[in-house]
């Protein structure tokens, strides 16, 4: 379609008949945006004369005798959305959506307001009840109508505006009975709180909400209310009816996620000191009841002064959706007025290196970034020298650096400033940090692990195997630090553990592919290949603990099955050693068969049924646990991982390939590629798994590699996926032929 067309489409999906237009323009409020319309339309050459009457004319002539689309069935515009790739043809995540809206909106000078991705959940959840809400609308229908011109004739804004429910008119407007109440307490120990304060922390409590979470920033929900001066809480209704917790994930992840990041901005606060304790309580339930959990879990004098208590029924609910956390071992009791008994759990440390967002204000720290200045004050700081440059200005207290040496004892901040160095590759900044914070707690499993990881990375980026081969060696002396110190009895920290075996092997094997010489001495080649089938043999092992410990194991198994594979791949042809030309590739038999153990295992499969049944099961369940666990993540530079391992499971494991199974990889990359642009806009890096181990690469190389893998599905489709049947079987190459997603970069 030419411009002129893609211009006549756009208008027309945006102004389906006359009267939509007439009305429109009538509301003064639109004047701006009406005339941006006229303009575009004469500048497009669809009207010879630039007045709102040539355009309306136009529209009318038009549209007059145009079929009008009925909607019908239950679909509503959250559905919609959730099958857009199906019913819009859209294979975008919903920011890049709203991107791509954005920019064609300011190249036409359309002055309709741009799409956000917290805008577009509220439409998901929220009646069409405001002049903004209908012109954003109005900005979706405009890029249907200009980039998916044969949809628009069915999605236009009119046939949009009718999946939206009258107000009050759906059940997310109404009452909630059940979810989940997260409360914030500031206690004063000899420091005056005031109402200044108490606004910092209700500021920054919206504006998490309103960034992250904002799926539940509707209606009454997601709103913050107070008890008193000092005291607020916030409601997060659990949506799915129903008495199973897993009804709980997505509002007891949002109220962890929301306690980590108050957690951690409210030291870094002007506000904060050791005479003001902010406690966080976390409440899950029936709503009538909570109120006096809720406080009590706040006002209750725990041992070591935990920020983020947890109520009985919330763990519960945090330990079945797998929401990556570590609690005390044994409760406190508390006794309510009513003669109750509560017990009160706390959060010892949180899982946040994979699972748990950036915090912005480390994120932009000034001694946090990889600029050379950023370097040479963090140096200044952590290892600060007597005969240091004068001529260097002093570096201000402002700092997380700074906060952090004042309040050291404080880990979850050391170990969220270690974090953001190591995403940045600052790995031996991080180690400094994590030092301190091991010196005065070495039973604190995530910094422990951590810095397991940050060892793990060193060896990857040393210039010698010889070199690697040390530093892998220290890594597992933390590994064994570790089991001694430490309750370890945890999915990933197997999961890390075997990393170092898995990451030690499969350089290794990269090493010989690229160095000739390794292969010229025979005795050499076969001990650096033993070592490589010993460190496989050692990863399994540790990946079969880590299911073994899990509710879930999800991220275990998965990893088991690529370990499995890669040695079973070796085993059988030795010239993959030496051969950097031979693509490290194997027959469908390989991956089904260690597949399928691995399913056993894990209990997936069940003997009295038959094996279709079978195969069914383990899709269904696979399905289940893959969407708690993908769930349970918000943190930008490890999703793309995610979803890379959703590919790698559709295209490498399964035996068939059809339509269906590309749209769904492709999209998956897709989306990988998507939110690598935002940690390379913040210049972070990707926690990646494209060369077979777990590594640290920088976003621009991690989106190369998936535009890698884009490419072997398109190579192998053969074309454009639309219009083809979903079931059709896609004639590529031989299994045994075929290059793989996860071994193409080794």
């Amino acid at each position: 379609m030419n411009r002129n067309g893609k211009a006549i489409s756009a208008l027309f999906s945006t102004f389906p008949s006359s009267e939509c237009f007439t009305s429109f323009c009538q509301n003064s409020n639109n004047s701006p945006i009406c005339y941006s319309f006229v303009d575009f339309a004469f500048r497009n050459g669809i009207i010879k004369t630039p007045d709102i009457e040539s355009l309306e004319q136009f529209i009318h002539a038009h549209t007059e005798h145009a079929a009008k689309y009925k909607v019908t069935g239950d679909i509503n515009f959250e559905e919609l959305f959730n099958k857009k790739g199906e019913m819009l043809r859209l294979n975008l995540s919903l920011r890049a959506f709203c991107n791509r809206i954005n920019t064609l909106l300011t190249a036409n000078h359309i002055a309709l307001p741009p799409v956000t991705h917290s805008m577009l959940i509220r439409l998901k959840k929220e009646p069409l009840d405001t002049d903004y809400k209908r012109n954003v609308l109005r900005s979706i229908a405009f890029w249907l109508g200009h980039e998916r011109a044969e949809i628009s004739r069915t999605w236009n804004f009119e046939t949009l505006s009718k999946l939206f429910p009258d107000k009050g008119g759906s059940q997310k407007y109404g009452d909630y009975k059940e979810g989940v109440r997260i409360g914030f307490a500031l206690t004063s120990r000899g420091e005056v709180i005031d109402h200044e304060i108490i606004g910092w922390l209700k500021k920054a409590i919206k504006s998490y909400i309103s960034e992250s979470v904002s799926h539940f920033l509707y209606g009454k929900w997601g709103k913050v209310k107070s008890y008193d001066i000092t005291t607020l809480y916030i409601d997060f209704p659990k949506e799915k009816e129903g008495g199973n917790l897993l009804h709980y994930m997505e509002c007891l992840k949002s109220a962890v996620a929301l306690a980590h990041q108050i957690a951690i901005r409210w030291p870094l606060s002007k506000y904060y000191s050791k005479n003001r304790f902010l406690s966080i309580a976390i409440t899950a339930g029936e709503y009538g009841v909570l109120d006096n959990h809720l406080l009590s879990l706040l006002n209750a004098s725990l041992p070591g002064d935990p920020m983020i208590r947890v109520s009985d029924y919330a763990r519960h609910g945090i330990l079945i959706n797998d929401i990556h956390v570590i609690l005390c071992t044994k409760p406190e009791e508390a006794r309510l007025f009513n003669g109750e008994s509560l017990p009160i759990w706390w959060i010892t440390s949180i899982w946040t290196t994979h699972y748990f967002d950036f915090v912005p204000d480390l994120l932009h720290d000034e001694t946090l970034q990889n600029s050379p200045a950023s370097v040479e004050k963090l140096g200044r700081l952590l290892w600060p020298m007597e005969d240091a440059d004068p001529a260097f200005p002093n570096i201000s207290d402002e700092n997380a650096i700074a906060t952090f040496f004042k309040y050291p004892h404080n880990s979850l901040l050391g170990v969220e400033i270690a974090k953001t160095l190591f995403y940045r590759k600052r790995c031996s900044e991080a180690a400094e940090i994590l030092r301190i914070v091991l010196s005065i707690n070495r039973n604190d499993l995530v910094a422990r692990t951590l810095r397991m990881m940050l060892l793990r990375d060193m060896a990857l980026d040393t210039p010698s195997l010889r070199t690697a081969a040390a530093v892998f060696r220290q890594a597992i002396q933390e590994a064994d630090n570790i089991q001694e110190y430490c309750d370890f009895h945890a999915e990933d920290f197997y999961c890390e553990y075997a990393m170092i075996y898995l990451g030690q092997a499969m350089s290794t094997v990269m090493h010989m592919r690229t160095h000739p010489e390794a292969g010229a001495n025979i005795k050499e080649f076969k001990r650096l290949q033993q070592t490589v089938y010993t460190g496989l043999d050692q990863a399994k092992l540790l990946f079969e603990k880590g299911m073994s410990v899990s509710s879930s194991g999800t991220r275990a198994s998965f990893l088991l099955k690529i370990a499995a594979v890669l040695k079973t791949m070796l085993e059988n042809d030795e010239e993959l050693f030496v051969n950097p030309e031979k693509p490290i590739i194997g027959g469908a038999e390989i991956f089904q068969r260690e597949s399928m153990d691995v399913q056993w295992q894990i209990g997936y499969r069940r003997s009295e049924l038959p094996v279709q049944k079978q195969d069914e099961m383990v899709v269904k369940i696979t399905r289940q646990k893959g969407d708690i666990y993908n769930a349970a993540i918000s943190l930008f530079s490890y999703q793309p991982t995610t979803l890379f391992c959703n590919a790698v499971a559709l295209w490498d494991f399964l035996p068939v390939h059809t339509v269906l199974t590309a749209k769904i990889a492709r999209q998956s990359l897709q989306q990988a590629i998507d939110i690598a642009r935002r940690a390379q806009a913040e210049n972070v890096c990707i926690y990646a798994f494209t060369r077979t181990y777990s590594e640290m690469i920088p976003a621009d190389e991690y989106i190369d590699h998936m535009q890698k893998a884009l490419k072997i599905i398109d190579d192998e489709v053969g074309g454009d996926l639309s219009g083809r049947q979903d079931s059709e079987i896609i004639s590529g190459p031989p299994q045994d032929k075929q290059p793989k997603l996860f071994t193409l970069n080794v």
